[in-house]
């Protein structure tokens, strides 16, 4: 395998992992208002909610442009 091979080669299994995390970030974010909704429809749950939601989107977003 050449090095250009196996350049493309890492590049594709990097880019994979991102898509791989995307797609947790995305349940778990599903996870957490389907939880919320289950607790109840009060302002401080939604207010909870929301903000840890935007911190994991937020962690996410620092993980793609490191």
């Amino acid at each position: 395998m050449t090095r250009d091979e196996k350049v493309m080669a890492y590049q594709r299994g990097q880019a994979n992992c991102y898509y791989q995390i995307g797609k947790l970030v995305d349940s778990l974010c599903d996870s957490i208002l389907k939880e919320s909704e289950a607790l109840g429809d009060d302002e401080e749950n939604r207010r909870v909610v929301l903000k840890k939601i935007e911190r994991i989107r937020a962690s996410h977003k620092q993980l793609l442009e490191a």
